[in-house]
């Protein structure tokens, strides 16, 4: 990520798409890549939630890096999700990233294992220290609240190679976070439809990362850019009227994915679907995430036709690709 930038980064979370046999559909990884590439993304932010990550292998997950950053070439930024079974093995792949170039690596936050706020900033300070490249730190919202301690935050950014903490905390949580922040160290809600206010009101200077930016946008039709880039030259009423236009997508993205995460339902299966109609590989999940039923496949695409989201393709164009 570029620090300093007048216009703030766009980033994504990307699903995993598998194929019917359920392996890793690296052709598929490669076309989203394009994908990605071409609607101006900043980066992508990899074997995450969105992406399945409790499903895949130790060898997966390297291998998905592995596609992306091949494809990728240096066009696109790449985050990816470290964090692993044992200390031992989040560094591995750690170093594996590193090795490939990757923009950086992300660390969970730990909602089992070490959580008092000394054992929170020993267990993350511990594998900041040990790799050398950039980390962002990834709190993850629970039942119980944020799992972040904004103190231990605080300490944490002392650490020259934190660059960011992505949170999805309540907005009350999300203020005592950015409060803690110190060292030039980023602060970004990945939710959309709150940037807009947090560009105004706290300055928010990155979108990272749910994944709207590639639902939303397509080619060269990319409203969010649109409205980041005109709130940063001032022209406030035009991003408005832009921002405000992708209300009906929103409904439809909290309706599929937003609320069933917020009740501890992973959502991977509708992001596939979605990504299915508008052109990109989005292709089957894992266990115990299941499948749509054929009747919400249709439900999703009639809500998608209804709000008039953009790219969806055809039954005969979704075959063909």
């Amino acid at each position: 990520m570029s620090i300093g930038q007048n216009i703030p980064e766009i980033w994504a979370a990307i699903h995993t798409p598998f194929d019917a046999s359920g392996a890793i559909d690296e052709a598929g990884v490669r076309r989203n890549v394009r994908h990605y590439i071409a609607t101006g993304l900043a980066g992508v932010f990899c074997n995450g939630l969105i992406g399945e990550v409790w499903s895949l292998t130790l060898q997966e997950r390297k291998r998905v890096i592995e596609v992306i950053a091949d494809e990728a070439g240096g066009r696109l930024g790449i985050s990816v999700v470290i964090s692993g079974p044992s200390v031992e093995e989040t560094i591995d792949l750690g170093e594996h990233a590193r090795r490939l170039g990757v923009s950086h690596a992300v660390l969970m936050v730990p909602t089992s294992g070490p959580r008092s706020p000394a054992q929170q900033f020993a267990y993350l300070h511990h594998i900041c220290v040990r790799l050398e490249m950039p980390i962002v730190i990834f709190n993850a919202r629970t039942a119980a609240g944020s799992p972040l301690d904004p103190g231990v935050f605080t300490q944490l950014c002392s650490l020259p190679n934190l660059k960011l903490l992505k949170t999805t905390g309540n907005a009350a949580e999300n203020a005592a976070l950015r409060q803690a922040a110190r060292n030039g160290v980023l602060v970004s809600d990945p939710l959309e439809e709150n940037f807009f206010a947090n560009m105004q009101t706290e300055g928010q200077s990155i979108l990272y990362a749910d994944p709207e930016p590639y639902l939303y946008q397509r080619g060269e039709f990319r409203p969010i850019a649109d409205y980041v880039a005109l709130l940063a030259a001032g022209r406030t009423d035009e991003a408005a009227r832009i921002c405000a236009s992708l209300a009906p997508q929103r409904i439809i993205f909290n309706k599929w994915i937003m609320d069933p995460l917020k009740r501890g339902h992973m959502p991977n299966a509708a992001v596939k679907h979605w990504c299915d109609l508008i052109g990109l590989a989005g292709g089957a999940v894992r266990s115990p995430v299941t499948p749509l039923s054929a009747a919400e496949r249709r439900e999703l695409e009639a809500d998608l036709i209804a709000c008039g989201a953009p790219g969806l393709l055809s039954t005969a164009e979704r075959i063909s690709s």
